[in-house]
């Protein structure tokens, strides 16, 4: 079990978190000055977007050839993630939308440890 349910997926009361996430992020919680959130190196947005497309292939179930995350999952993969990497000022709006789309499609799998492996992976670049 990997803390999001049994098989990789959201757990049954997942949809009360999701719930939650997507409030706070339709909140718009003020910015903050400083250095972006994530512990990352900077990178093009073809390299990241690169990793997240390869770790979202890996961990969508068989037969599902094409990601279709939540709209909900768009927004937090964008304001957990693709907001926070220090690169992201310099991406076009199309690469931050391919890069939240992928990484929607891991948080819908594999929840926070899907991100957390993204990081990684992200970090040892």
């Amino acid at each position: 079990m990997n803390g999001t349910g049994e098989g990789g997926g959201m757990a049954a009361d997942g949809q009360e978190v999701r719930d939650f996430i997507a409030a706070l992020v339709r909140g718009g919680a003020p910015g903050a000055d400083g250095p972006p959130g994530l512990a990352v190196p900077e990178a093009a947005a073809e390299e990241v977007i690169a990793v997240a497309r390869r770790l979202a292939l890996r961990v969508v179930p068989e037969g599902r050839w094409w990601p279709r995350p939540a709209p909900a999952l768009l927004d937090m993969a964008t304001a957990l993630v693709v907001d926070g990497h220090p690169s992201a000022p310099r991406w076009s709006a199309a690469e931050r939308q391919r890069l939240a789309t992928w990484v929607a499609v891991v948080i819908e799998h594999r929840g926070e440890d899907g991100v957390q492996e993204l990081l990684r992976l992200l970090a040892e670049r």
